[in-house]
């Protein structure tokens, strides 16, 4: 039997990448800095410290540093609008950060 919630939902394929993530906490108003995990057209994982107060439904505004793969091109160096779809505190007992999923608004 296939558990349901451990099945590939997923659209876009998924990229690994490591990279710098400034983000805006829309309801906060304040820039946190994140690194981004992995990555696709429509969203992204990324790191964030134990301290930020995020929450899923929350906005975001992202930027990104550089991305070398031709197939995420676009995503680099501008602002994108998203929301939080996830936050795994696991990570936090494992790594000392939030991992947090984000989906684009324009994806």
């Amino acid at each position: 039997m296939i558990d349901s919630s451990r099945r590939e939902r997923r659209i876009n394929p998924r990229y690994q990448l490591a990279t710098g993530v400034r983000f805006l906490h829309g309801p906060s108003r304040r820039d946190f800095p994140a690194r981004c995990v992995d990555i696709s057209k429509s969203g992204l994982m990324m790191y964030v410290p134990a301290a930020v107060p995020v929450k899923p439904g929350q906005t975001v505004r992202l930027t990104l540093g550089g991305i070398d793969a031709q197939q995420l091109a676009g995503l680099s160096g501008t602002p994108i609008e998203g929301t939080i779809v996830r936050v795994d505190r696991q990570a936090l007992l494992a790594g000392g950060h939030l991992a947090v999923g984000v989906r684009f608004a324009q994806a």
